[in-house]
């Protein structure tokens, strides 16, 4: 749009018609009749440079405040801490939880070092292979360590403890935490939050899985595979696997609820077949096995190097013959086997904690963090089992 104002020839222009002949002192167009009114096009021009430089000014300081916070971030990036990120795979097998991405677990030397042990009585339950923990004096030392801190082992309604019955008697609220000879289940993990808390594994040891037979029964060992095909059913008779004509009686421990079964058949562990008998321990399994012709019980191999009523049996990976004796020299444990995993069948025995805040939580961490020191790591070998710290 023009504006009124001065020409070369010392004349006002009109911004309306555009006559240029107006002279100076006129008020109004000598053409058009209309105001020359130079004040008022001088404003406008003024506001419209304003319009066209205020989008500028706030582009320009937008991108400084951009720049700034974009350098700031990166800045304290570089100072602050990282956060640590807790690797925990739930469906992972024999995978042990990462004891540094968990900032409670640490590494101590003796149980009296161990720190947040909870005052209380605090219920435990699950697997009975920690028995041989609290047989070793493991619970005597804790409780020297720490007198306000006292533990009761609980037995389930139905008087056939396990893994899976210690698991879900912490998730129905039972217990303060619970012993597992196997990882925790993508569904005990669904549960969990499905009840408003968090369940967490950690690892304390390692054992091995034994198989033993009748004293009548003598043959050089079983492949895994073949262990396996008894306890689903698929070979029933001695002789298939080089032994006498006599049928094969298979034992475990609470066949609904034991990590044993989980441990030897995975997958198939649904497959397992109705003819395997149930022993409440393992004190029963092996009088069971011991006193039934054609028996074979599967079980912590720990419990197995000092029997003499039962016949340990060498085991080979897979389908191979390659046999690897669970008992060495003097009825001693291959720990070396255990620990470099050519023993075929290994696996980690762990604590599970209830993420829930509350008094019981410290108690599964302290309980933890107890048998993960160094003093702690000593029982677990008396015990044997092999340590992993």
């Amino acid at each position: 749009m023009r504006t009124s104002q001065s020409n070369p020839k010392g004349r006002k222009t009109c911004n309306h018609c555009s006559y240029d002949a107006n002279p100076i002192g006129a008020k109004n167009c000598q053409k058009c009749g209309k105001p020359l009114n130079t004040f008022a096009s001088e404003k406008k021009d003024k506001t419209a440079k304003a319009n066209f430089e205020f989008p500028y000014f706030w582009l320009i300081l937008t991108l400084l405040f951009l720049l700034f916070g974009v350098g700031s971030y990166f800045f304290w990036q570089q100072i602050l801490p990282k956060p640590e990120i807790s690797d925990r795979s739930p469906s992972a097998s024999n995978s042990t939880s990462d004891a540094s991405s968990t900032p409670e677990i640490q590494s101590y030397k003796t149980m009296k070092e161990v720190p947040n042990v909870p005052t209380g009585t605090f219920n435990f339950g699950g697997s009975l292979i920690f028995a041989s923990l609290v047989a070793q004096g493991t619970h005597q030392a804790i409780s020297q360590a720490h007198p306000q801190f006292n533990l009761r082992y609980v037995d389930p309604p139905d008087s056939q403890p396990g893994t899976g019955k210690g698991i879900e008697m912490l998730l129905d609220g039972q217990l303060s935490f619970a012993l597992s000879g196997r990882p925790l289940e993508d569904t005990e993990y669904q549960k969990a939050i499905g009840r408003g808390f968090k369940l967490d594994q950690m690892a304390v040891a390692i054992d091995g899985l034994a198989s033993y037979t009748h004293p009548d029964i003598s043959i050089p060992g079983l492949s895994v595979s073949q262990l396996q095909d008894i306890y689903t059913g698929k070979i029933t008779n001695w002789q298939e696997v080089g032994g006498p004509n006599l049928p094969i009686v298979p034992f475990s421990i609470n066949v609904k609820t034991t990590a044993l079964l989980k441990t030897l058949l995975g997958s198939k562990v649904k497959n397992v077949s109705s003819k395997v008998k149930s022993s409440r321990d393992y004190t029963v399994l092996v009088r069971d096995v011991a006193s039934t012709p054609g028996a074979i019980g599967i079980g912590a191999a720990m419990l197995v190097a000092t029997q003499t009523k039962v016949r340990p049996l060498p085991l080979a990976p897979g389908n191979t013959k390659q046999y690897v004796p669970v008992v060495i020299d003097n009825n001693k444990l291959n720990m070396a086997a255990f620990r470099d995993s050519s023993y075929p069948i290994t696996r980690y025995l762990y604590i599970i904690i209830r993420r829930d805040g509350r008094s019981e939580e410290k108690a599964g961490v302290a309980y933890a963090n107890l048998l993960l020191s160094k003093e702690g790591q000593q029982f677990v070998e008396k015990a044997g089992l092999v340590s992993i710290r």
